[in-house]
């Protein structure tokens, strides 16, 4: 992994030209090499404060910049290390050079996500507020920027701690009595034991109930607009975002690749995906757009299938030929400004077709569209306020379903009256696997696993 016994630097603002870039510099050289770089009124010593002044090249004596430098002594500072930050002009080739002359100085460029690493390795956070950091920055909604930030607070290790610290008062209980059975240690309250061991199982799966939420709130929601030609897809698209972002024309057809755009809805990043209209293509440009939608259907989490009211018998001799998923599917009857019967799925026994849902709507007069929204909320489920704990994150809930197995096949032990070095064995993999979700006891390669994800500066 990341050595730290190096001083490492690395632009900590995002790619582009700003009115402000940042340069962070961590490690045991920071102070020597920043005094070297940095001419100002006050000679910046290894008080925290900050200075003004100018940034050169001290090889040549340019004069690069002129700005503030930020000085933060270890261990109170984001890596735990003595860390000062160049705040100068936000252009990119200016940023570049500063971190040129530190490099020439001895420091090493920053691999992606080493400042969060060191701050890991110096106890300044444990691994889920270090992936918290992560979640944050590339947070897709609001919802998803206040769970990262309950997590980046404590949110989830202090929920696990507990749930770990139950076990390992368990584990005890049966390792007193493997050790000591021989010393007078009364025999093991059976029902009290088992008791414990239901109600921190019962923690664990509300914790992988929380995780299709979690999910939600991290990635947000992929939804394809999909069905034939001349359905109304783009001009759904368009009602959906508020926009024109679609090319709306009455000559099927019309769109020939994926058009997205995406809205936030309760917090949460919705995206929306117009596809080419499914149909027997005439010619390789539509068969690719038709190949481009087919995958889309197959990554969305839900599908809005389009029916033309006016005329749905093309579009459901289409769906039957799709195959489409019911746990994900709604069928979407648009048009329906212009005909009478304003439920015309009532008629559709005969289509074997088993969608989700079915709606009416018109893209012309709005009609059935606050419906839509209505039936999208109703699939987030997020809540908006309260301390609920969910897991975000894929590593987090493969750790924790490791653990309430273990507990699943602990109370099997328990119920087969097995012999305790077995519970034992089932507890301390449970005990592992909550400790990994808070980095303890894992690999060099699962560190660099979930460090490389994060930004080069952070």
């Amino acid at each position: 992994m990341y050595p730290l016994e190096d001083t490492i630097c690395a632009i900590a603002t995002p790619a582009g030209i700003g009115g402000v870039g940042i340069v962070r510099l961590s490690g045991p050289q920071a102070f020597i090499l920043a005094q070297k770089v940095f001419r100002g009124s006050q000679c910046p010593g290894q008080k925290r404060g900050m200075f003004f002044g100018k940034f050169i090249d001290p090889a040549s004596e340019e004069i690069l910049d002129e700005g503030l430098l930020l000085v933060m002594p270890g261990p109170s500072s984001y890596t735990g290390e003595d860390v000062v930050e160049f705040h100068a002009h936000g252009s990119p080739i200016l940023l570049l050079r500063l971190v040129e002359v530190l490099t020439t100085l001895n420091a090493r460029p920053a691999q992606a996500g080493e400042f969060t690493y060191r701050g890991f390795c110096h106890g300044r956070l444990d691994l889920t507020q270090a992936e918290a950091i992560e979640s944050l920055v590339f947070a897709q909604g609001e919802a998803s920027r206040r769970q990262a930030l309950k997590q980046l607070t404590g949110g989830l290790s202090s929920h696990l701690e507990p749930l770990e610290e139950a076990l390992k008062a368990l584990y005890i209980k049966i390792e007193a009595r493997l050790e000591f059975s021989e010393d007078g240690i009364p025999p093991l309250d059976l029902e009290k034991f088992k008791a414990e061991v239901a109600e921190i199982r019962l923690g664990f799966q509300k914790l992988l109930q929380s995780y299709t939420k979690g999910k939600v709130l991290r990635d947000g929601v992929v939804i394809a607009l999909v069905g034939p030609p001349n359905t109304g897809k783009s001009s759904l698209l368009n009602a959906l975002l508020g926009t024109n972002r679609a090319i709306v024309n009455s000559v099927a057809g019309t769109t020939r690749d994926v058009v997205e755009g995406d809205i936030q809805l309760k917090g949460v990043k919705i995206r929306f995906f117009d596809t080419a209209g499914i149909h027997k293509a005439k010619n390789e440009i539509e068969a690719e757009g038709i190949s481009r939608s087919r995958q889309v259907m197959e990554e969305a989490d839900i599908l809005f299938w389009l029916v033309d009211a006016s005329d749905p018998e093309t579009s459901l001799v289409e769906a039957q030929r799709a195959s489409l998923p019911r746990e994900r599917s709604l069928f979407l009857f648009n048009k329906i400004d212009l005909v009478r019967d304003k439920e015309p799925w009532k008629k559709l026994e005969k289509w074997d077709l088993d969608p989700l849902n079915y709606f009416s709507l018109s893209c012309i007069t709005k009609e059935g569209i606050d419906r839509i929204f209505e039936k999208i909320e109703s699939f987030l489920q997020i809540p908006l306020t309260g301390d609920n704990v969910i897991l975000t994150t894929a590593r987090h809930q493969i750790e924790v379903l490791k653990a309430e197995q273990a507990l699943n096949r602990l109370e099997g032990l328990i119920q087969s009256n097995a012999l305790y070095e077995l519970w034992a064995e089932e507890l301390k993999e449970a005990i592992l696997a909550i400790g990994r979700v808070r980095g303890l006891n894992l690999s060099a390669s699962a560190f660099e696993e979930i460090f490389k994800s994060f930004c080069i500066g952070k």
